[in-house]
C-alpha cells in the first residue's frame, strides 16, 4: 500500500472527500490525490479543487503518510508550495511554527539526499561517476579546443583602457593586501634550508668561477641560470660556507 495507515491518512483522504462533494466559490487551486511523483494520473479522478489553506494542509500530510524516498518527494514538495511566489495566484501563507517545521524537515532532507548523491560517500554514484569521467576521456580535462582562427583573434585583441584600468588596480589590490606581511624566524630558517637542499650542488660551481675572476653576469651566462640566483648565492656565500 502507497500511504500508511495512521492519523494523518484519514485526515488527508476526509478533506479529499469533503472538496469533492462541495462546490467552492471563490479562489482555490487544484491538487493531484495521488501525486504525479508518486505515479498519479493527471486525469479528472485525480484532481480535487481544495482552498489555499487545504492545499497547504495536505501536502503538509502528505510528508507524514510516506516513508523513505516517497516522503523525500513530498517534502520538497511542500518546500516548492511554501515558497512559491506568484502574482495570480493567493498562496495560503503558513504560521511561523509550520513554516519553522517546513524548514527544518527540508534541511533534513536535502542533508540526506546530498550525502546519498554524493560520488565520494556513495559507492554505486561513486562508480557512475567514474564512468562517466572515462566516457569523456582526457580531453574533458583540457577544457574547449579553440580553432585557430580563435587563437588568432585572442592574440591579437586590443585591450581597451578599462580593461587595463581594472588589471592595474587588481594588482595594486593584491599588492596591499600583501603588504606588511612578514615571515617568522623560523620561516626564515625553513625556506633558506630548502633553498639550500635544491641548490647546493650549484655552490662549489659558483664559488670556483668567482675565485677565478668571473663576474656575476658571466657565471650566469656560463651556468646558463639566471643572474638573481647567482647573486643570491654569492650574497650569501659565507652562510652557505658555514653549512
Amino acid at each position: 500500500m502507497l500511504f500508511l495507515q495512521n492519523k494523518y491518512t484519514s485526515w488527508y483522504f476526509a478533506i479529499i472527500n469533503k472538496a469533492k462533494e462541495r462546490i467552492t466559490e471563490g479562489y482555490t487551486e487544484k491538487h493531484h490525490v495521488i501525486p504525479k511523483t508518486l505515479g498519479g494520473k493527471n486525469d479528472k479522478s485525480n484532481i480535487v479543487k481544495l482552498t489555499a489553506r487545504e492545499h497547504f494542509i495536505c501536502h503538509l500530510l502528505l510528508t507524514k503518510m510516506l516513508v523513505d524516498d516517497n516522503r523525500h518527494k513530498m517534502v520538497y514538495a511542500l518546500h516548492m508550495l511554501s515558497n512559491a511566489s506568484n502574482k495570480l495566484h493567493q498562496r495560503y501563507a503558513p504560521s511561523s511554527k509550520l513554516y519553522e517545521y517546513e524548514r527544518k524537515i527540508f534541511a533534513e532532507t536535502h542533508s540526506c539526499k546530498m550525502k546519498q548523491n554524493h560520488p565520494l560517500k556513495n559507492p554505486l554514484h561513486k562508480q557512475s561517476h567514474q564512468l562517466g569521467i572515462d566516457k569523456r576521456g582526457p580531453t574533458s580535462i583540457k577544457g574547449i579546443k579553440r580553432s585557430e582562427s580563435m587563437k588568432e583573434k585572442m592574440r591579437n585583441r586590443e585591450w581597451t583602457q578599462k580593461a587595463l584600468d581594472n588589471r592595474l588596480a587588481n594588482c595594486l589590490k593584491s599588492a596591499e593586501a600583501r603588504k606588511g606581511s612578514k615571515w617568522s624566524s623560523d620561516t626564515h630558517k625553513r625556506r633558506f634550508q630548502q633553498y639550500v637542499e635544491k641548490n647546493k650542488h650549484l655552490f662549489s660551481q659558483v664559488f670556483s668561477l668567482e675565485d677565478q675572476g668571473y663576474s656575476t653576469r658571466q657565471i650566469a651566462l656560463k651556468m646558463n641560470i639566471s643572474w638573481d640566483r647567482i647573486n643570491y648565492i654569492l650574497t650569501n656565500k659565507y652562510r652557505l660556507n658555514t653549512l
